[in-house]
């Protein structure tokens, strides 16, 4: 009977560690695009990585730029996952709603401009673009203003096509594929998912144009101020998942095709190496100070220019704070 007792006891005393550790978990909200490169946030999701900084991290994904802005300024989320001009943009005033206390910052980096410039079947070459449509996010930010770059780099001005917005990487996918636009920016694996169905890729972003600060972790700075733990344990884990990715191969891979039905695993295999090759994703989390410096000379051609120099939209203190220093 004492035997029992005890039994009974320990698995008591079990479960009720267990309650108390979940119940320990500090919630966190993150919102991003859709896309591989998630993969980081996957795998620090799949791999217990944020449970072991004491978060209960959700990861939802945004129908577009304007959309998650909103939402991170209301308060339904702590973190962002998004392209670093979008950070530029909104803290200047330029971006598709004003906010009067805008304080999104960057604090660690996701890739290096990794991204396809996808057209329709029927284009063959940038010369085929003139007189047709562009899709983009929002037209003054994100990664339009990389696609401007790169069709004028092909010969082509802003009056030999047009411009539609049409939000994130799912929407530029479906006006590729109803024909409103002939050409967009769009990430993995959608764009090799419209190569298989007859969609040519006229470039990869990062080789077209060189370093470029693509995707960011960022946070509210009114926020953060008072969550210092939090902020820093969200970070240990992203970065965690994120060397993961480099140094796992096969682990990563089964990631990326848990988290991406009917992805085929020599199709994810592929990607994880665009993820892990130049212009993807950085070891360490690390922002691309270079790629910064050239996100904001873009917008100084496509935008308004930045108001300010890279501390105005990047708080590398959470690096230092992260690692010690």
């Amino acid at each position: 009977m004492n035997h029992i007792t005890r039994r009974t006891t320990f698995a008591c005393a079990f479960l009720f560690a267990g309650l108390t550790q979940a119940l320990a978990q500090t919630p966190i909200r993150m919102i991003g695009f859709g896309g591989a490169t998630n993969l980081p946030a996957w795998v620090a999701l799949d791999k217990g990585l944020f449970e072991k900084e004491g978060l209960a991290v959700t990861l939802d994904k945004t129908a577009g730029s304007k959309d998650q802005m909103v939402d991170i300024m209301a308060g339904k989320y702590e973190f962002v996952t998004t392209a670093f001009d979008n950070i530029v943009a909104y803290t200047d005033g330029e971006g598709a709603v004003k906010f009067d206390a805008y304080d999104l910052t960057a604090i660690l980096g996701v890739h290096s401009g990794l991204n396809s410039v996808v057209a329709r079947p029927e284009i063959k070459t940038y010369a085929d673009l003139r007189g047709k449509t562009v899709a983009v996010d929002a037209v003054a930010s994100g990664y339009a203003t990389v696609l401007y770059e790169i069709l004028k780099r092909k010969g082509l001005t802003d009056k030999d096509y047009k411009i539609i917005a049409v939000g994130a990487t799912d929407g530029r996918m479906a006006a590729l594929e109803d024909g409103r636009a002939q050409v967009g920016i769009l990430s993995s694996p959608q764009d090799i998912q419209l190569q298989k169905k007859g969609f040519n890729i006229l470039d990869d972003a990062a080789a077209a144009l060189g370093d470029s600060q693509g995707s960011v972790y960022a946070v509210r700075k009114s926020w953060a101020k008072g969550h210092e733990k939090d902020v820093l344990g969200l970070m240990r884990a992203v970065v965690a998942g994120q060397n993961y990715v480099f140094d796992n191969k096969d682990g990563a891979v089964e990631v990326l095709m848990k988290r991406t039905p009917g992805l085929s695993k020599p199709d994810a295999e592929d990607i994880w190496a665009r993820l892990t090759g130049p212009g993807g994703l950085t070891r360490n989390a690390a922002l691309n100070l270079k790629g910064v410096d050239a996100v904001l000379d873009l917008r100084r051609v496509y935008g308004n220019p930045a108001k300010g120099d890279a501390s105005r939209y990047i708080d590398t203190s959470w690096q230092q704070k992260m690692s010690g220093k």
